[in-house]
């Protein structure tokens, strides 16, 4: 990691430091997260049942590439139905009186994707995150604070490993004549059903 302090950049020094980005660039390099324009999909739409965190970080994540997330499901040729988030704790430790000291977070979200007609593109996936929490009991609120931060983390860790499962795909062109009102049942992709394809990335 890179850390100045009080020290201005000079002219020369900066030139060097944006040419060696650019040389990294076209060697393939990728800043952690980032998918940048690479992922060009047809025209799909994000199905969910009611309000989901994961959809909208989705959603802005494919706003960066040249996919585009239309809002109607008949201009679509590509559903992605997204299952409800998953948000658990458990006790992991506990000290000599019995009061907890580290807690296990655990985050899960599943999704699948189908083409216009509800054929199978990308079978159900479940994106599966587990954390670590240290909890002492004193100044909760801030704990509370901590404890949704690392789940937003896990959210935006599995945004990213749903990105890269949807770079994976190999969608051939799709005739627009085709698109029609297929719909995925967001009960397909619920993560109760999907336990056999669950990964867990951890960190």
């Amino acid at each position: 990691m890179l850390t100045l302090r009080n020290h201005s950049l000079s002219p020369r020094m900066l030139l060097i430091l944006v040419s060696c980005l650019i040389v990294l660039e076209g060697c393939g390099f990728r800043l952690r997260g980032s998918m940048g324009g690479e992922l060009a999909l047809p025209p799909l739409y994000i199905q969910s049942s009611g309000s989901n965190p994961f959809v909208s970080e989705l959603r802005q994540a494919l706003g960066n590439t040249q996919t585009q997330v239309v809002s109607e499901r008949s201009a679509a040729a590509l559903i992605i139905g997204v299952g409800a988030e998953k948000l658990n704790r458990r006790v992991l430790t506990v000290d000599a009186g019995g009061r907890v000291q580290e807690y296990e977070l655990h985050y899960a979200v599943s999704f699948a994707v189908n083409d216009a007609s509800a054929r199978p593109v990308l079978g159900s996936q479940t994106l599966s995150e587990r954390r670590s929490f240290e909890f002492t009991g004193e100044d909760v609120l801030a704990k509370e604070a901590e404890e949704l931060q690392i789940y937003q983390d896990m959210r935006r860790s599995a945004v990213r490993s749903a990105m890269r499962r949807l770079q994976a795909l190999s969608i051939p062109a799709v005739d627009k004549t085709a698109i029609d009102e297929g719909v995925i049942d967001t009960g397909d992709v619920d993560s109760n059903a999907v336990d056999n394809n669950a990964i867990d990335v951890m960190p």
